[in-house]
Formats: C-alpha cells, sequence, structure tokens
C-alpha cells in the first residue's frame, strides 16, 4: 500500500487536507469519494508538493483575459477538462495538465489563477465566474450544479456537447453565407476597376467622337467622375452609416428585432433558430439538476432577440406567480402551439427535459432547411444584382461605338 497526500473540499465551504493508503492514485480518489469528500489534488507523498503559486497569474492579473479566447479554445478546455474528471484524474491536477498544454496566453492565465483559487479553498464555478466574458453565466450556473451534485465531469460532457451543437449551427451559416459574401467582394471590386481605370480612358476616346453620348453612358461617365474626384468619401459615409446604425440599434432594439421577426424568410430563420437554442439550453440546465424557474432565468440572457427576450421574461414572472409552465407559455406570441402542446405533454408526463430536446431537434431541422431556402435563393440574387450593374456599365460604354458604326 502507497501513501497519498490530499486536499480534498468537505461540504461547500470546508477544505480538508491529510493522508491516505491506497494502492494506486484513482484508488486513493475512490476511497475520498465514498467518504463523502470531493477530491482536488492527490500525490503521492515522496513527490514534490505543489504549492507555490503561479507565476504566471501574476502576470496576467492585470490583463483583460476575456477578449482574445475563442469560443473554440473554450470548447475544447471543456471536453478535455470532461475527460480528465471521467479518468478519476482530481480537480487540481487536471487544471495543472490543461494549463501546461493550453497555447493561448491569455486563457493560460485563467487556469493559473483558477487553479491559486481552487488551492485557496474556493470551487471551479467561483473562480470562473469571476470572468463573465469569458464562462456566460449558462457555464458557471451548469459547473455548480455540477460540483453541488457530484458529477462535474457528466455535467462538463453535457455542457461540451452543447457547445459543439451550437458551433456547429454557426458553422453551417458561416458556410452558407461564404459564396455570397465572396461574391459581393468580387463584384465591388470589379466595379471599383471599372469606375477607377477603364471608364476613365474610355471617356478620353468619347471625347474625340465630337457627339452628343448617349444617356446611359453620361449617366455612367457622371457616375465614374464623381467616384474618382470624391472617392475618400466613400469609407467615411460607410463607417458613418455603421456608427448610426449602431446607435439606433441601442435605441431601438426592440424595434429593430420585432422588424427582424417580421422579414420573408430571415424572420422564419431568426424565431427557429432562437426557439432550438431556447429548448436545447433549457434542457441542458434541466438535465443538470437546476429547478425550472432557475433554468429560465439563465436561459432568458442567452437570447438575442429582444421580442423573443421579453416574452421569456413573461414566462418566468408567470411561473414566479403560481402558473404552470403551459399556462405561460400558451399566453406567449412568438412561440407556436405545436410547441406550447409538446410542453404540456412533457411537464405533465414528468418527461419534460427529453420534450425540450425533441423540440430542439425538431426546430433545429427547421433551420437547417431555412438556411438551405436562404442561400439557393440568396445566390442567383446575386448572380442577377452584379451582373445587371456589370451588364449596365458595359452597354453604357459599348452604346456609342455602336452608334458610330451604325452611323457610318
Amino acid at each position: 500500500m502507497r501513501k497519498f497526500t490530499y486536499e480534498a473540499k468537505k461540504g461547500p465551504g470546508e477544505l480538508v487536507k491529510g493522508v491516505i493508503e491506497a494502492e494506486s492514485q484513482s484508488a486513493a480518489v475512490d476511497k475520498l469519494s465514498q467518504m463523502g469528500y470531493i477530491p482536488i489534488r492527490v500525490v503521492a507523498a515522496n513527490e514534490k508538493s505543489l504549492n507555490r503559486r503561479s507565476n504566471i497569474a501574476k502576470q496576467f492579473s492585470g490583463l483583460s483575459l476575456s477578449k482574445k479566447i475563442r469560443s473554440k479554445e473554450l470548447t475544447i478546455f471543456t471536453e478535455q477538462l470532461a475527460s480528465l474528471l471521467k479518468s478519476k484524474v482530481p480537480l487540481f491536477e487536471a487544471l495543472r495538465f490543461l494549463h501546461e498544454q493550453t497555447e493561448n496566453v491569455n486563457l493560460k492565465g485563467i487556469i493559473s489563477q483558477s487553479i491559486d483559487k481552487i488551492r485557496d479553498g474556493k470551487t471551479l464555478s467561483e473562480s470562473l465566474s469571476k470572468y463573465p466574458k469569458v464562462f456566460p453565466l449558462l457555464y458557471v450556473n451548469m459547473i455548480e450544479s455540477g460540483e453541488k451534485g457530484g458529477v462535474l465531469d457528466k455535467t462538463l460532457l453535457r455542457l461540451s456537447e452543447f457547445r459543439n451543437r451550437q458551433e456547429e449551427i454557426r458553422g453551417k451559416v458561416t458556410s452558407a453565407l461564404v459564396y455570397p459574401i465572396f461574391m459581393l467582394v468580387v463584384g465591388v471590386a470589379s466595379m471599383f476597376v471599372l469606375l477607377t481605370f477603364v471608364i476613365p480612358r474610355m471617356a478620353s476616346l468619347f471625347s474625340e467622337i465630337g457627339q452628343t453620348l448617349p444617356l446611359p453612358t453620361r449617366i455612367l461617365l457622371s457616375a465614374s467622375n464623381q467616384f474618382r474626384n470624391y472617392w475618400y468619401l466613400t469609407p467615411a459615409i460607410i463607417v458613418l452609416g455603421v456608427f448610426v446604425f449602431n446607435k439606433m440599434k441601442e435605441k431601438k432594439k426592440s424595434a429593430l428585432d420585432s422588424f427582424k421577426l417580421k422579414l420573408p424568410l430571415i424572420g422564419s430563420f431568426i424565431k427557429k433558430s432562437a426557439i432550438a437554442r431556447f429548448a436545447r439550453t433549457l434542457a441542458l440546465l434541466l438535465a443538470s439538476g437546476i429547478p425550472l424557474f432557475q433554468a429560465l432565468a439563465i436561459t432568458i440572457p442567452t437570447m438575442e432577440n429582444e421580442v423573443i427576450k421579453s416574452d421569456l421574461e413573461l414566462i418566468h414572472k408567470g411561473i414566479i406567480d403560481g402558473a404552470s409552465f403551459e399556462q405561460s407559455m400558451k399566453r406567449s406570441l412568438c412561440f407556436p402551439r405545436f410547441m406550447t402542446n409538446m410542453l404540456a405533454v412533457g411537464e405533465k408526463g414528468g418527461n419534460l427535459e427529453e420534450v425540450l430536446l425533441e423540440v430542439a431537434v425538431f426546430y433545429e431541422r427547421e433551420t437547417n432547411r431555412v438556411i438551405k431556402v436562404i442561400t439557393s435563393l440568396l445566390e442567383p440574387a446575386m448572380i442577377l444584382v452584379m451582373g445587371l450593374i456589370i451588364g449596365f456599365i458595359v452597354f453604357a460604354m459599348l452604346l456609342p461605338i455602336f452608334q458610330i458604326n451604325l452611323g457610318m
């Protein structure tokens, strides 16, 4: 039998230390778990103790660590931490392993500071809650629930699956927009070249003709001259437009979000993707043992559309006032009757979490279908618009040459 020194949590705030005999480190972890402890650190008694503070924590304590960590990096961190905890690696050691292998300097600093806080007796959720821009409320509350229930590894696994699902949907939207955006960039670049270089050379040729130019040609030459003389106004107008739009968005976000929901196809996509996100997030929180009213309070800030968010706040208020989830949902104008009926069946049958997952899967399929429809319409629309613009330019440049040939 070997001796192991350990640090473990006993209850929400008490930190205990000691020595335990076991055949291996994993056996020592199992023994501590059977004693009702949550192991933080378990090492062989003859190994060097890791009591020194991390210098990296001090190095990054003054930096804004929340600005340069990508969503994918956070998902990978969650997956790896779940795998280590599932393999019976103590939390303290798991974080130390992740600290050593993480390449992102900012995430490395956060892990280092979290290790220090856990060594001082803080929980993982308390440590991560100090970085709300990196670890959202949903993330922190789920970890806290997993800590209280003693199933942190399973909670992290659910959380990583949820994040992978969200990134998959985001990736589909991004890939669907790549080709239209590429076409837009190529079209704008083509018009820039034509207006800046090609048309001025053609204008000198037309001036030698000595005839009155056709109206389309005069319009094109005037546009080319204006663009060449005042090109610097273009970026200024774009910046001003973005600034004004953002200011209006801040002041009248609710009205703008309501307008978005009324747009053909775009409104359907926003609503269905929001419903899918809401259902999957709520199911995830309920599966972690968080009560419905608290799960709703955590889910509401994850919604981006103000109209849907306001509806959910009314639903949450109704539940707090004593109404059932079904009754509160039926008062909503945003959520379709199909969904409310499904949730009513789930609530009465005691399997609300499973029904929410079914709703999420259904609306994720619907979201993918709307994405395909929008993409199939957007590409030919872009081709048509850019074709008309480029066609007008070519037609306006060639029209005087055709008139000269006809006159001869």
